[in-house]
């Protein structure tokens, strides 16, 4: 889980447009789950196994209390951690850091960070 603080300012709808443009744009399925909280899916297609899947599912959530964006990494490979080594697991980890780090740049870029 990653916790991104945003400017005091930023309205919370302005945040997850901008963060469901970064997801979008690297070929990313977005979900809207409630007025405030989303999922992304790698590929362009749903993840519904989280427990076994290759590909990366992030939920996006805002806290607007407490200005900040919530990015949880709900994919864990786990049943291929098991069978072949912590490859699938080290390769969602750092496909996870890397959107993380895109959603930072995108939100400073914005002002909204």
């Amino acid at each position: 889980m990653t916790r991104v603080q945003l400017s005091a300012d930023a309205q919370p709808e302005h945040v997850l447009a901008k963060v469901r443009q970064t997801f979008e744009s690297r070929d990313y399925l977005w979900e809207q789950s409630g007025p405030l909280s989303a999922v992304a899916s790698e590929g362009g297609k749903p993840v519904t196994n989280t427990l076994i899947s290759q590909r990366l599912r992030v939920a996006v959530r805002i806290d607007a209390e407490a200005h900040r964006l919530v990015l949880t990494q709900e994919t864990l490979g786990a049943a291929y951690t098991a069978n072949g080594g912590p490859v699938i697991f080290v390769w969602l980890s750092m496909r996870f850091r890397r959107m993380v780090k895109a959603v930072r740049e995108d939100l400073a870029a914005a002002g909204l960070h």
